[in-house]
């Protein structure tokens, strides 16, 4: 085990956490069938929290439609958290219980794993910064690992209906900066995204939808600068600017 999740595990804060319930959702694609199942698999090798699993398959309409079908199936009041999973990403092994405690730990509201190396990854701030635990920061990509607390569902359930997706992860801080939360990025788990970004889809489309989507909330691309806030680098750490 890493140096640094063995400190987390070793701390009061991951003895007196309790037991979560998390909801994974995702859509699978005809191109990786089965990759689902085995992420699935993996998520729920956990020794603290229950992990459900739903999924289905495209069938014709974007992926935030499908993810909002698969929350109708559920009484998300249940689950302390909701993750949205791409079908195209390899975890480590142990990859739940110290997700969800980094991500408590630094108080986030919607969280991502980082990016580790030889992974495909659009944006610097979601790469993984070495020595880093977890970061706060002003963006949380949607996908390929997206999670939400409990606290955000009112917010951020249904999911608005883009096609693509793009520019709610601009959006999202917005909204989050509204309600006074924080969002970040879990440097302490990491994953490897296996497929090149929009390989599959109209780039220019995507990026139409997403400036009507934004406009009314005041974002533009280019012009919100994605930075990290705070970092913490050891389990004693508490948030500090810079």
């Amino acid at each position: 085990m890493k140096p640094k999740l063995a400190q987390l595990r070793a701390s009061s804060f991951y003895a007196d956490m309790p037991r979560r319930r998390i909801l994974a959702l995702g859509v699978q694609s005809p191109r990786r069938p089965g990759s689902l199942d085995r992420i699935y698999q993996t998520m729920q090798n956990s020794g603290r929290h229950e992990v459900v699993v739903d999924s289905k398959g495209v069938d014709g309409i974007g992926k935030l439609d499908n993810i909002n079908l698969l929350v109708e199936r559920h009484d998300i009041s249940q689950f302390d958290w909701i993750w949205m999973v791409d079908d195209d990403v390899e975890l480590p092994a142990d990859f739940t219980d110290p997700f969800v405690a980094l991500s408590e730990y630094a108080d986030l509201k919607i969280s991502s794993p980082a990016h580790r190396s030889f992974s495909y990854w659009s944006h610097d701030v979601t790469h993984r910064q070495r020595g880093m635990l977890v970061r706060q920061t002003n963006f949380v990509e949607v996908g390929p690992i997206t999670a939400f607390h409990r606290d955000t569902y009112a917010s951020v359930f249904p999911l608005p209906s883009l096609r693509y997706g793009w520019g709610l992860d601009l959006v999202w801080p917005v909204i989050a900066e509204r309600n006074g939360w924080k969002v970040g990025v879990v440097d302490g788990v990491a994953l490897r995204h296996t497929s090149p970004i929009a390989a599959t889809y109209d780039v220019a489309a995507a990026g139409a939808e997403a400036e009507a989507y934004m406009a009314p909330y005041g974002v533009k691309t280019g012009v919100h600068k994605i930075v990290t806030i705070d970092r913490i680098a050891s389990i004693e750490d508490r948030p500090s600017r810079g």
